[in-house]
């Protein structure tokens, strides 16, 4: 699933895909500015024209920068893009967990991680659009710490869904039978599949917006791993439904 992107909880300096120098806490502070500069100059132009269209002579115009210069803090355009969606990840599971920690049962907790990713749309569109789009980097030059962030955030991610199904089976509001590792992974999958989905969707009379769209199909995974007594219909799901986030 290419939503599952890095998560870190701000810069490090050898995520930046050069040799670790020693050096003062002033240069370091110095560093992590002009960092954060050039990330906010990527974002600007990822957000605008999408990655393809993005170049490192595009972002280092847009900060009056040789492309010499940008290198030095930055490998390529794709460590660039990570860490544009690094900073969206970060919000990501941040509304993630506080969803499903406001939850009591395991269904609840199910249906909370949805929610998060509903909120995220609505109120991250361009992150949102961003990671669906996360594109793979088939570049030899690419910091190992990105595959190991990226990692991190896929078991992060996971693993709430996993602990959210445990706790439904303890709670009997989701089945037993079923396969808890497998069961999180058919979640994830098919969440991000109906972003995606409802992303590039036509509103028609069946279906009026995105977000009916999506909540639909939460109510209908929802049924598929609810014990019997715990059967919701559509008008139940509605109580989920984000509001003026």
């Amino acid at each position: 699933m290419l939503l599952w992107v890095i998560i870190v909880t701000g810069v490090n300096k050898n995520y930046l895909g050069v040799d670790h120098i020693t050096m003062t806490p002033r240069r370091e502070r110095e560093r992590e500015r002009k960092t954060n500069e050039i990330i906010d100059s990527a974002e600007t132009e990822f957000f605008m024209n999408g990655f393809d269209k993005t170049t490192m002579d595009t972002i280092a115009a847009r900060l009056d920068l040789t492309k010499p210069a940008l290198y030095r803090y930055f490998n390529n355009k794709h460590d660039l893009y990570y860490a544009v969606i690094l900073r969206g990840s970060t919000i990501l599971s941040k509304m993630m967990k506080k969803e499903v920690n406001s939850k009591g049962t395991g269904l609840e907790k199910i249906y909370a991680t949805g929610i998060a990713y509903c909120k995220f749309y609505r109120k991250y569109p361009d992150y949102c659009r961003l990671m669906l789009d996360v594109k793979p980097n088939s570049s030899k030059n690419v910091n190992d710490l990105n595959i190991q962030k990226q990692s991190e955030f896929n078991h992060d991610q996971l693993n709430i869904m996993c602990d959210a199904i445990e706790t439904g089976k303890t709670d009997r509001s989701i089945r037993t039978d079923i396969n808890t590792c497998l069961t999180a992974l058919f979640l994830l999958e098919s969440t991000v599949a109906i972003m995606k989905l409802s992303d590039n969707m036509v509103e028609t009379d069946t279906a009026k917006n995105r977000e009916d769209l999506i909540m639909h199909s939460l109510m209908l995974m929802g049924n598929s791993i609810e014990s019997n007594k715990e059967r919701l219909n559509e008008n139940s799901c509605t109580e989920w439904k984000p509001q003026g986030t």
